[in-house]
């Protein structure tokens, strides 16, 4: 079945300070929008961008109708990082009141004498015990306490609970309890939702999956609204195609069912980036590249790694300082973005982020009013920027103001404003490098083996700067930087993670049980498969098996690839063996001797669907050839200042050159060249000798 390109579709990605849209229609031209973001209203700006899409180039109806839509946004992040969700209650195992104040008994950071274990998502009052308990194998060792539990739910309601999470001991082998408790409260007619830890994530782990589910829980009426909102504002457009959010694995699932489990979303904008980087990456030919993604928005820089042309998969992520167990595109975010503010610390020292201006007013520089400096203000007086410059073909940017703002720094610090802007533009290179140099080594990557993906509205500004601190020679900017997030929602398969639980030693697990929770696990994912693919065309689904293994006395899991067959026909030699393989492939070595523990299954699930058809080159006039001189590092250079669509198929830009197009500006410092690759993608290589080779 070979599937048809799209004639039109819809990529959304909702940031702290901009909306990007992209519009693919059907000769392959990619059109750009970018809109204000409206964190008061999550959703709006979605609606007034496709508006703004369809007043600019009327497509015809019967096209727009079918025009498929895939959105990411932040709006769960933000709410579970601003404390902002809806106020929880969790109902427990009688003993495990202090599950969230202990944690896991590890600080932060231990080398620090002020690092605190982060604030409890419920606090101590709201925490209420029952009870009755599941024992390890599933088996009923203590009957649930009905009466406990009917009283902890009023109490509950009485403290002005909105949503209980019902967390017990190893519900995940054993929902039963957790089912009873619903049922009781339906009966009893309290007003009190309930969410059970079992439905979201059926994973042993007790404090993460307690998290996992209070996350949930907190930021499921905030996406709620949001949703619905989205849809049926969507719906009022006459877009008759549902829509799609993408998941934080990279991949997308239908808006309706995905608003039951929002937590699947969490890093949904993030992890479109990365996959549209994956895919960039691919159009340029670099197929199953290893490579760092760096995107630099208006709030914060996220790093993340494609391994063999695929995004790492994660889930031990955090997200706000919490543990997040279910598969995630991993990336690490620092609170450096263009919207970062510059300021001046108690020492003296001169700091950037993580606290941002926002959209609104957003940088001095935007002319709003704001006195506040931030990152985007010191690239303007750099000259990194150009004066009246319009972010998004919308915006002007303001020098005076920019440069009122950064004196209000300079004077405490005895700088001009250029040297502030200089100052701030290092710490945030530094600041990007180094977390980039973590993610790289938590990864067992030797960062000058790899090569970059820069995108987002600031990364391609900073990426040639950060690739020097880091000894990286080759970056990849996309055709749509200031967009590929947006981009990767629009070309997103759908895709899914399922978990089923097993928790015994692999010798001792019969051939009836296994083939029992492979059975359970394949309808699952018919069931998940059935719901995602209603009146969409796609390729049949691939289903891909894994599990979560160790050694006995082991403390951490290692995933294992598994063969369907071997699940089916109870093969436990072949799954021991991949088991072996893959730990000495991890950690050098594998004791066979050893028992083994089969923790859980797994499965992904992915279907392609018709995907926009891109054209290679695109051409805008934006800006004259000019000359300017800009700061970097202490020194002032004269650079070329030229519209990105001057660089053609067969030629080479050298630095100092600053490229503009309309949702991003790309630095080309001195000492790099640009080319231009087939896909419209721009190749920057390091031409000269680094001091660390």
């Amino acid at each position: 079945m070979i599937l048809p390109d799209l004639r039109y579709s819809i990529g959304t990605d909702v940031g702290g300070t901009f909306t990007d849209l992209v519009f693919c229609d059907s000769s392959g031209d990619v059109h750009c929008f970018k809109i204000p973001s409206t964190p008061t209203m999550p959703g709006e700006s979605i609606l007034t961008g496709v508006d703004e899409i369809h007043q600019a180039l009327r497509p015809p109806a019967d096209a727009w109708r079918e025009a498929h839509h895939t959105h990411s946004s932040t709006v769960a992040t933000n709410a579970l990082i601003e404390r902002r969700g809806a106020r929880v209650g969790l109902i427990t195992t009688f003993g495990f009141r202090d599950l969230f104040e202990l944690q896991r008994l590890a600080i932060p950071h231990p080398m620090r004498f002020d690092s605190r274990r982060p604030t409890p998502l419920v606090p101590r009052d709201l925490v209420h015990e029952v009870h009755g308990r599941i024992g390890p194998d599933g088996s009923e060792i203590e009957p649930l306490d009905q009466q406990e539990l009917i009283e902890a739910a009023r109490a509950l309601v009485a403290s002005g609970v909105e949503i209980a999470v019902v967390t017990f001991i190893h519900s995940y082998h054993n929902p039963a309890h957790e089912r009873l408790a619903r049922e009781l409260v339906v009966q009893h007619g309290i007003d009190l939702r309930l969410e059970l830890s079992a439905d979201i994530w059926p994973q042993a782990r007790e404090y993460e999956r307690a998290v996992l589910t209070t996350i949930n829980a907190s930021v499921r009426p905030i996406v709620e609204a949001y949703v619905r909102r989205l849809t049926d504002g969507l719906d009022a457009r006459g877009l008759a195609i549902p829509a799609r959010i993408a998941r934080s694995n990279g991949g997308a699932e239908l808006a309706r069912t995905m608003r039951d489990r929002p937590v699947v979303a969490l890093l949904s904008g993030p992890a479109a980036g990365v996959a549209g980087a994956a895919d960039a990456a691919e159009d340029a030919g670099w197929a199953a590249a290893d490579l760092m993604t760096l995107d630099v928005g208006g709030t914060s820089a996220d790093i993340g790694v494609i391994r063999d042309g695929q995004p790492v998969l994660s889930s031990e992520e955090l997200v706000g300082d919490f543990p997040v167990l279910i598969p995630t595109v991993a990336v690490s975010s620092i609170g450096a973005g263009g919207g970062s503010i510059i300021w001046v610390d108690s020492a003296g020292s001169l700091k950037v982020g993580p606290r941002s201006v926002g959209a609104d007013p957003g940088p001095a520089c935007y002319g709003s009013g704001s006195t506040t400096p931030a990152l985007t203000d010191a690239f303007l007086v750099a000259g990194l920027l150009t004066p009246g410059q319009r972010l998004g073909g919308k915006l002007a940017l303001r020098l005076d103001p920019a440069r009122r703002a950064l004196a209000t720094v300079g004077q405490r610090l005895h700088l001009t404003e250029e040297q502030v802007a200089d100052g701030a533009i290092r710490v945030a290179t530094a600041m990007m490098a180094a977390e980039a140099t973590r993610v790289l080594a938590r990864r067992g990557v030797d960062a000058p083996r790899f090569r970059m993906v820069a995108f987002g509205g600031a990364g391609p500004l900073m990426a040639a700067l950060i690739a020097e601190e880091i000894a990286i020679d080759t970056i990849l900017i996309p055709p749509f930087p200031g967009a590929l997030s947006a981009l990767g929602a629009a070309r997103a398969d759908i895709a899914g993670d399922l978990v089923h639980p097993i928790y015994t030693r692999l010798h001792k697990l019969s051939s009836a049980a296994l083939a029992a929770a492979y059975q359970a696990l394949r309808n699952a994912a018919e069931t998940w498969i059935d719901d995602q693919s209603s009146g969409v065309d796609m390729h049949p689904f691939r289903i891909s098996y894994a599990a979560e293994m160790r050694y006995e006395g082991q403390g951490y899991d290692v995933p294992v690839a598994l063969e369907p067959d071997w699940l089916a026909n109870d093969d436990r030699d072949s799954i021991a063996a991949a088991f072996h393989a893959a730990h000495r492939s991890v950690y050098g070595h594998a004791t066979e001797a050893n028992e083994v523990w089969l923790k859980e299954l797994r499965v992904h699930l992915s279907g392609a669907i018709p995907r926009p058809r891109l054209r290679a080159v695109r051409n805008e006039d934006l800006e004259p050839d000019s000359k300017r001189p800009i700061r970097l590092f202490g020194q002032t250079v004269e650079a070329a200042v030229v519209s990105r669509s001057a660089l053609g198929a067969n030629g080479t830009v050298q630095g100092p050159t600053i490229l503009n197009q309309m949702d991003t500006t790309t630095l080309i410092p001195p000492g790099w060249q640009a080319s231009l690759a087939p896909s419209g993608a721009m190749i920057l290589r390091h031409t000269e000798t680094k001091a660390a080779q």
